[in-house]
């Protein structure tokens, strides 16, 4: 065997070795990207739905509060009726808040974290 040969086989070894790492990165690059894209996505469409679901909330209950004072009582009663209301509701959702959003936003982020890729594509 001639030694020049070992040696143009074990520097293009290291040389393939080298691409493979450089390439292996690169692709983890790109799935830390496409991961911080799905959550940052996940976060903003989270924020966006939840003003407007405020903001929704916040106009139906002035819609409530004016019919009360117009058709039924005093204005004060019905903004009374919704402070009740806010706090019965917000009382239920303290209780279930593990249940309601702790547990289904750790298994989406968990599912958007721990997403396999499949090899073939």
């Amino acid at each position: 065997m001639e030694p020049n040969r070992i040696s143009d086989n074990f520097s293009s070894l290291t040389e393939n070795m080298k691409d493979y790492v450089n390439l292996r990165i690169d692709y983890v690059k790109l799935l830390l990207t496409e991961k911080i894209a799905k959550l940052a996505s996940f976060f903003l469409l989270s924020v966006i739905f939840f003003i407007l679901g405020m903001f929704l909330v916040l106009f139906i209950s002035f819609a409530f509060v004016f019919w009360y004072g117009e058709e039924i009582g005093p204005t004060f009663v019905g903004a009374l009726i919704i402070v009740a209301f806010y706090i019965i509701l917000g009382l239920s959702i303290f209780g279930l808040r593990n249940k309601l959003f702790i547990n289904p936003m750790v298994k989406r982020l968990a599912k958007i974290i721990m997403e396999e890729e499949d090899e073939n594509q």
